[in-house]
């Protein structure tokens, strides 16, 4: 059962979406699939959420930086917007408890953003009225990453767990092909540069060897030369993602992956781990790049295994990954020309119920019913 999740998400002035606030907010489902051409938002969605959880480690201006500062974040590249609002809604369902948190950045002249205000309220069955707090405004970094009160640290530490899980980088020099400490495995990192790590203290923790062996069964369903990890520290106990094959002795490293493999390797890793350890929502941007039909049906049985414990939200390009949904589990992102702006479009099974009878999802994204095709 999900117990905290992101319910609804609001944004506007940032990148594609333009300056309407409501007409940009969105519900969000246990399940949450986006599709839409490239272009269309789905990734600005996605990079949003991402710099809320950079905010919440202090680490916004790094972050406006590295994007290539405050114009490229801004609506139209600042012509069009003053500034980037957000709204964030989160329901407890274990305390019974709605959190939101709110806030708005705008542009200083030497391309920073800055906030111009930041709010947090929560509402529980023992209040009758929200207990609300202001941040004020003028600050670089959120100042709701500083408070260490029990109300707005649950929060804080929610928001910046929001971390979108990266495993496109499959390079030579790649963290994920590189090695880890060994103690550096209580939680998987968004690039995957510890599961060595993180799978070696799984199959050394009695209550989680069953996850363990699940996912080496999973693995070996698509990559039948694949046997068992390799995991042994060396003498300053770091650990690499060795492997190997049944019935041959040599131990093969993490750079005898393909990359297609090793995303699979990280993916399944991500998705069938234990409850305990798994991120209350987990945030994946078209995970799908490199893997193979057939891994791409396992792929998203695995998602829906993963969706039993933890919120979901995935940007595709695939009607593949589509076919194994519902519609309410579909969202739209559109770019609407004329208005220069994206939109987003959560579907309805009665909508297309007489469509449903003859055609999958996916071939109705490829036919457009659906909506998300280049026009």
């Amino acid at each position: 059962m999900i117990e905290t999740a992101l319910r609804s998400l609001a944004l506007s002035g940032y990148r594609s979406y333009n300056n309407d606030l409501e007409q940009n907010k969105i519900q969000l489902n246990d399940i949450n699939i986006i599709i839409g051409a490239n272009g269309a938002g789905k990734s600005n969605l996605i990079s949003f959420i991402e710099m809320v959880s950079f905010m919440m480690s202090r680490g916004l201006a790094r972050h406006v930086a590295k994007q290539g500062g405050a114009q490229s974040l801004l609506y139209c590249g600042s012509t069009r917007a003053e500034e980037i609002r957000g709204k964030l809604q989160i329901h407890d369902t274990k305390n019974r408890k709605e959190d939101t948190y709110s806030f708005a950045l705008e542009q200083n002249a030497l391309n920073q953003l800055f906030f111009t205000s930041e709010q947090m309220s929560y509402q529980d069955d023992a209040h009758y009225s929200p207990y609300e707090e202001d941040f004020g405004d003028g600050h670089f970094e959120s100042k709701l990453a500083d408070q260490w009160n029990p109300t707005t640290r649950t929060l804080k530490n929610y928001l910046e767990r929001l971390k979108v899980f990266h495993f496109n980088d499959t390079s030579i020099s790649a963290r994920i092909r590189g090695s880890a400490s060994k103690t550096d495995g209580a939680y998987l990192r968004s690039d995957g540069g510890n599961i060595a790590a993180f799978l070696y203290r799984m199959r050394e923790t009695e209550n989680e060897v069953p996850y363990y062996e699940r996912i080496v069964r999973h693995i070996r369903r698509i990559l039948p030369q694949f046997f068992d990890f390799a995991l042994e520290p060396d003498a300053a106990g770091n650990l690499s993602l060795n492997w190997k094959q049944a019935g041959v002795e040599e131990i093969f490293g993490p750079h005898q992956f393909s990359d297609g493999a090793l995303r699979f390797v990280a993916l399944t890793t991500l998705l069938l781990q234990p409850a305990r350890t798994a991120p209350m929502t987990i945030i994946l941007d078209e995970p799908e790049i490199g893997l193979h039909p057939y891994a791409i049906s396992q792929l998203t049985g695995e998602i829906q295994m993963a969706s039993k414990t933890s919120q979901i939200i995935v940007a595709t390009q695939s009607p593949l990954l589509l076919n194994e949904f519902s519609c309410e589990d579909i969202i739209t992102a559109e770019y609407d020309s004329i208005n220069q702006c994206s939109i987003l479009r959560r579907h309805r099974e009665a909508d297309l119920r007489d469509w449903l009878h003859d055609y999958s999802l996916g071939e109705l994204w490829q036919k457009n019913v659906l909506g998300g095709l280049p026009l």
